[in-house]
């Protein structure tokens, strides 16, 4: 019954190729249509529930009156369906209209669009607002408009400079009144904006958005929603929740990562980019940050993603108080020992950049045990998600002194001179660590193996093992019957 109520892939695909890419205004009155039909769903799911007193808290979980309860469950499911249909026409939408010139091409519309007669005298100063309350109005399909703010402010200057010249003032005020015209409302770029984003802050509020579908959402709002969204903060509280189910999903469940922290991974970048780009204050950033560091994080799809992140919140903010990034280089150098050597390449590279940036924790490298058996007590607390708990500043590095006896020769060597490097050495190219795999460390080494013995001297493949001088082990009752020459 599910699947019956999924729009079909092939119908969909044929709906974004015939009408949602090639053409701006059937793309804009989708997105109207959608704000419609996900505000009116929701608003009559308010309706079930007040009527039925449950709330979204407790309408999953199990009470005395469990029928109330198992009636707002179950049209919610079907809410949820819905909301997926909605989310998968949203996300054929990668691009809107964002300026003037995007809407001048006529042949981008379905109808075209009809030439109104020109009106003057327009207030030059009229507000045109990106603001979410602007879509909120009627939208009458007729709304005078200039062409855009920015081409009057420009003319601004120009106006004050010839105003003393009464001759000027007036043919100025008559060029431009006479391109004051009246335009059709979908031809306004700034509409085409809001209600994108209005589309998708209505899809969103639908309940039980199903986990395949709220990753492609997550990846698909960082990438292409953000920067095309006249108020990209609103989304903030969207993925601050999903950050919190997806870490939630991934204590609780076996597969972990796989489920739900990927969909943490997505949630975090999506705030990183408000944060960097839009000025959002989220102070638990670097906090959930630290709560994903973990070997499984290795695994994931999305490694890559998160390892970027990773590299860019930290190397990127030189005001980052010591303990913190002493956190970070201790929980790097557990990763080193547990994960795979292409990710033990990459913790002891970003060590190294942050030990070398932030000289204030160069005591974890330095730092000596008693002066009867030269060893220490590690007082570091791993258990602990709260930076300022972990004791990191007073503990040490000596994850390098095992990881010096790796069994990969370049993990080795990157532990034996993590954090000695002098301040002429080049910090490492972080991007360089991230794309490498069990298969490109291979192909890595034997590149190098042939590249040494093209000139005619063979190379010897370092082995973990002795070479043996029989087919048997010494224990063996056919051992010496099989010499090895």
């Amino acid at each position: 019954v599910e699947n019956e109520r999924i729009a079909d892939e092939a119908l969909l695909t044929l709906f974004e190729s015939e009408f949602i890419r090639p053409y701006r205004d059937a793309q804009y009155f989708v997105l109207k249509g959608l704000i419609q039909i996900a505000s009116a769903l929701y608003g009559k799911l308010e309706q079930t529930r007040k009527s039925l007193g449950t709330s979204p808290n407790t309408a999953n979980e199990q009470s005395p009156d469990t029928g109330n309860n198992a009636q707002v469950s179950k049209i919610e499911m079907n809410v949820g369906l819905v909301a997926e249909n909605v989310c998968r026409i949203l996300l054929m939408i990668d691009y809107v209209a964002k300026k003037k010139d995007d809407l001048q091409d006529e042949t981008k519309f379905l109808f075209t669009p009809p030439v109104l007669s020109e009106e003057s005298g327009a207030d030059d100063d009229e507000d045109f607002h990106d603001d979410a309350s602007v879509d909120s109005e009627a939208d009458s399909h007729v709304t005078e408009f200039s062409n855009e703010r920015e081409e009057i402010d420009d003319k601004a200057g120009s106006k004050r400079l010839s105003s003393s010249n009464p001759s000027n003032k007036g043919a100025k005020r008559a060029k431009t009144d006479s391109k004051l015209q009246k335009i059709i409302s979908w031809q306004q770029s700034y509409k085409h904006r809001n209600a994108l984003q209005e589309a998708w802050l209505s899809a969103l509020r639908l309940p039980n958005l199903p986990p395949r579908t709220q990753k492609l959402v997550l990846q698909h709002l960082s990438t292409y929603v953000l920067g095309a969204c006249p108020s990209p903060l609103r989304f903030a509280e969207y993925f601050t929740q999903s950050f919190k189910g997806g870490t939630a999903v991934g204590k609780n469940t076996a597969a972990g990562t796989n489920s739900g922290g990927i969909t943490a991974i997505l949630s975090l970048h999506g705030l990183f980019i408000l944060i960097l780009h839009h000025k959002l204050e989220y102070p638990q950033f670097y906090t959930s940050l630290y709560q994903l560091l973990h070997p499984r994080i290795l695994y994931t799809k999305h490694r890559t993603r998160f390892l970027r992140l990773l590299s860019k919140s930290l190397v990127g903010n030189t005001m980052l108080p010591a303990y913190v990034i002493a956190s970070f280089c201790k929980r790097l150098c557990r990763l080193a020992l547990a994960g795979p050597p292409s990710g033990g390449l990459f913790a002891l590279a970003l060590t190294s950049n942050l030990l070398r940036k932030h000289g204030e924790c160069a005591c974890l490298i330095h730092r000596s045990g008693n002066a009867e058996d030269g060893l220490m007590e590690d007082v570091f607390v791993e258990d602990v998600d709260d930076l300022a708990q972990t004791r990191a500043l007073e503990s040490s590095l000596w994850e390098l002194s095992a990881l010096e006896k790796h069994y990969h020769p370049a993990i080795s060597a990157l532990a034996k001179s993590c954090g000695t490097e002098d301040d002429k050495t080049a910090m490492y190219d972080i991007e360089d660590f991230m794309a490498h795999t069990y298969k490109s460390l291979f192909d890595q080494e034997r590149k190098r193996i042939e590249a040494s013995g093209k000139g005619g001297k063979k190379s010897k493949v370092a082995l973990t093992f002795q070479q043996p001088n029989d087919l048997f082990t010494e224990n063996d009752i056919f051992a010496g019957m099989m010499k090895c020459s």
